[in-house]
């Protein structure tokens, strides 16, 4: 079990190696299909919420909070210096799959972390109508959502994907993907 201060973690020891994982319906959704992960670590892993922010694209790092959340794609996850959350999850299997991708994350990035200048700045976040410009905006809903505007706010959030929209993957709309990739990230492909 490790004990969370830096001097016992050196460059071949894993930052995490012990935690607990309790499996939760989340409570903005109950009776909900899915599930959400909390692992609660051992160990404090404040210190590598600076590398993650500078690692990880699209991160948004609190660092008065001492939060980084993470999108990507369907899944967002949340690391805190003795918690991490991810989800959603359909079942225990794949709540588990979402935390070992966290931890080897956390794990890698801390190997690593020479390689990473770490980022103590919260990053902007990319702005709505920016997006919802770059959109075919005829709020057809063949994407899944009722409006370009809440599609643009589920493409921002990483609960979608450009993909999703039929319209614009139309050649007339090459020139606005490119750019909404751009904004957005691969992610968002």
């Amino acid at each position: 079990m490790n004990d969370g201060k830096d001097a016992h973690h050196g460059p071949s020891q894993p930052l995490i190696s012990d935690y607990q994982l309790v499996l939760f319906s989340p409570p903005c959704l109950p009776g909900a299909p899915s599930w959400s992960a909390r692992v609660t670590l051992a160990g404090d892993i404040e210190a590598v919420l600076p590398y993650l922010n500078a690692r990880l694209e699209g991160a948004e790092y609190e660092p008065a909070a001492k939060v980084l959340v993470w999108k990507d794609q369907a899944h967002k996850f949340a690391f805190r210096p003795l918690e991490i959350k991810a989800g959603p999850a359909q079942d225990r299997e794949e709540a588990q799959e979402l935390v070992d991708r966290a931890i080897a994350l956390v794990n890698s990035t801390w190997r690593d972390r020479e390689r990473f200048e770490p980022r103590y700045d919260k990053r902007p976040a990319t702005n709505l109508m920016q997006i919802y410009r770059l959109l075919p905006r005829t709020n057809c809903g063949q994407c899944g959502s009722g409006t370009c505007m809440a599609f643009a706010a589920a493409l921002r959030e990483g609960d979608t994907v450009l993909g999703c929209c039929p319209v614009l993957a139309q050649p007339a709309h090459e020139e606005k993907r490119r750019k909404l990739r751009e904004m957005l990230g691969a992610a968002s492909a």
